[in-house]
């Protein structure tokens, strides 16, 4: 039976109040993303995929010759202007020139303006006198593109020859807080940038090429992502046994460098409230890493008795009241 208009258009009534009534449903942006459309499947007989399939191995054998050439021409460059501190800094300030003057749509006036600000900087940055307010900015060029180098290898190694760098970063770091009195102010702040950032790596247009990805740091000053992210857990998995004198030696190594470049005031804020943090952080970590939980429970007892003004102390309590008792739970400090 064929309805009326008017019941048609009643019923109408109620559905548009009903959705009103409901509120307009989920923007596209707060609903889940949906998932990632599948490649779309190209028919291709046994003879096309047999082509193409040698196509592309030939042509990955052309990539990986021309990736290692470009790269062996870089590093080789790199290298040497590592030959010394004023090799280093004539390299730097080249590759500056290169990309903020060079490469830039500059009218006349513009670039004999910024020439002569860059100029201005690189006698500042070999004035002897300098020094004690920015550093040595030769050596802290020299240790950057060291690192660029490291990292650049780090890129290129593959996960199951990692270890072979550990040493390499190791040496590094010695050399690195051997010269942290040389890394204040502006030394400091060059050395301390991303070198997948810096002007070396624009001008040589490899910053694709540094992208040092889950394992390794690519801040030259960054002791303990280098530890965190790639040191110890090379001993992780050779020698756990190895772990705590690896920590330690973090530790001394971000204080040494934390000495050289901060004022003795600020290097003792440093001791009282980021050093306790250290400490805390290597026993929670030998907790779950070491070989004897037990002892690193005890350094952790031992650490909130020899901190025990610091502000992190409450929190450091309920951690491990919640670590010896899971079930009760942290008690509130009074």
């Amino acid at each position: 039976m064929i309805r009326s208009v008017p019941a048609i258009l009643a019923f109408s009534l109620l559905i548009s109040a009903t959705a009103i009534a409901q509120g307009p449903g989920p923007r596209r942006s707060e609903r889940e993303p949906a998932p990632p459309s599948p490649p779309p499947q190209v028919p291709l007989t046994p003879q096309q995929i047999e082509a193409i399939t040698k196509q592309l191995a030939e042509l990955e054998k052309q990539v990986q010759e021309m990736r290692g050439s470009t790269l062996t021409t870089v590093m080789s460059k790199l290298r040497s202007a590592t030959a010394s501190e004023a090799a280093a800094l004539s390299f730097y300030l080249d590759c500056e020139k290169l990309v903020n003057v060079e490469r830039k749509d500059l009218d006349k006036t513009e670039e004999r303006q910024r020439k002569e600000q860059m100029e201005r900087n690189a006698e500042r940055r070999t004035d002897k006198k300098s020094e004690d307010q920015e550093g040595d900015l030769g050596a802290a060029v020299k240790l950057h593109l060291e690192y660029l180098l490291l990292t650049l290898e780090a890129h290129e190694t593959k996960p199951a020859d990692k270890e072979k760098l550990l040493p390499k970063l190791q040496a590094f770091i010695q050399e690195l807080i051997s010269k942290a009195d040389k890394f204040k102010g502006r030394s400091g702040a060059l050395l301390g940038r991303d070198v997948s950032g810096s002007v070396i790596a624009q001008a040589f247009q490899i910053e694709r090429f540094l992208d040092g990805g889950q394992g390794w740091t690519t801040r030259p000053t960054d002791i303990g992502g280098m530890y965190d992210r790639f040191i110890l857990p090379q001993f992780k998995e050779q020698k756990a046994d190895a772990l705590a004198a690896q920590y330690d030696a973090r530790i001394t190594a971000e204080g040494t460098l934390r000495k050289g470049q901060l004022p003795e005031p600020e290097f003792q804020i440093w001791m009282q409230q980021e050093l306790p943090e250290l400490k805390w952080q290597r026993a929670n970590y030998l907790l779950q890493n070491g070989p004897s939980p037990v002892n690193a429970l005890k350094d952790m007892l031992d650490h909130i008795k020899a901190y025990p003004g610091h502000p992190s102390a409450p929190a450091w309590l309920a951690e491990m009241r919640t670590l010896i008792d899971p079930a009760g739970g942290a008690a509130p400090v009074q």
